[in-house]
């Protein structure tokens, strides 16, 4: 392989790791620096060449002498490297998952150099090896992808299926929810076996088992990336939910509330802003305490 080549030549000191990135990735170099400094700490024991060979002219066993072959430069090449593409290839295969917690947020960039926002109380998974013929995560929680144009994009939920080629797209799955909107070009959705194709501007939402295809205008971006979440005709426990994630916080209310439809927004910044901004248009006071409980009356 010419990548093996190459590599062979940077673990020789022939080329310098700008070169070495022409031919494989930052994920890659990275991964065999973490290796390279692991395998450089090994010791090869030391053998002493003529007390071995006292001991065999002075047993009684016939024995042919050997000349003892050392190890060349080369050597030591191949064998780190041979080290190398079986540690790397072990740790390619495995998944790579970001995370966030409650009141938590985080970007980071694909294999492809496609960016991704997640939103908090999140997850993505996926396998980096072989990522620019099989690009597929899988999520829970929220994310907003910006996709570089490639091969299929797709994203794995446990209520539906999203692919693209390259788009703007924020996928949402919570318990009994599931939308996608599309910010650029064109997404198609898996959902029940049925496919729906959400050009830019739309969105496709199902809520407690209903689906709703939106073609309205929608923001360039989504709210939530901006510490700021935004809800049309929304059931009121879903807001609570969500302000609960931003915040880490546990909220009592009256469940006669509960499926109330809410329009509006609240910041991600200001804990009581975004109280009053869910509060007041149910004519409700709140209290906050300081185990992070809040109570809705």
């Amino acid at each position: 392989m010419e990548q093996n080549y190459f590599l062979a030549k940077w673990l020789n000191g022939e080329i310098n790791e700008e070169e070495l990135l022409r031919h494989i990735s930052e994920d890659e170099l990275r991964t065999y620096k973490k290796i390279v400094a692991t395998t450089s700490k090994l010791e090869t024991p030391k053998y002493n060449t003529e007390e071995a060979l006292t001991k065999v002219q002075n047993s009684h066993k016939k024995s042919k002498v050997r000349k003892l072959n050392f190890i060349t430069q080369f050597y030591k090449v191949a064998a780190v490297l041979t080290v190398l593409f079986a540690s790397y290839y072990f740790i390619s295969d495995k998944n790579t998952t970001y995370t966030t917690n409650l009141a938590e947020k985080t970007t980071f960039v694909l294999p492809d150099n496609s960016k991704v926002n997640l939103n908090a109380d999140s997850e993505i998974t996926f396998k980096s090896k072989n990522w620019e013929n099989k690009r597929a995560l899988n999520l829970k929680g929220e994310a907003y992808f910006r996709v570089e144009k490639g091969s299929k994009f797709t994203v794995n939920t446990n209520l539906g299926t999203v692919q693209v080629l390259g788009t703007q797209f924020n996928v949402a799955v919570r318990d009994n929810y599931f939308e996608v909107d599309c910010y650029e070009g064109l997404v198609s959705v898996n959902y029940k076996n049925d496919v729906i194709k959400i050009p830019a501007g739309s969105s496709f939402k199902m809520l407690n088992s209903t689906t709703e295809f939106t073609s309205e205008h929608i923001d360039v971006n989504p709210s939530w990336i901006k510490n700021n979440s935004s809800f049309k005709s929304m059931p009121y426990k879903f807001v609570i939910n969500e302000l609960e994630r931003q915040f880490n916080v546990k909220i009592e209310f009256d469940k006669k509330h509960e499926n109330t439809l809410f329009t509006g927004s609240f910041t991600h910044i200001d804990l009581e802003l975004a109280l009053q901004a869910i509060s007041i248009p149910l004519n409700l006071k709140f209290t906050i305490f300081s185990d992070k409980q809040v109570i809705l009356n």
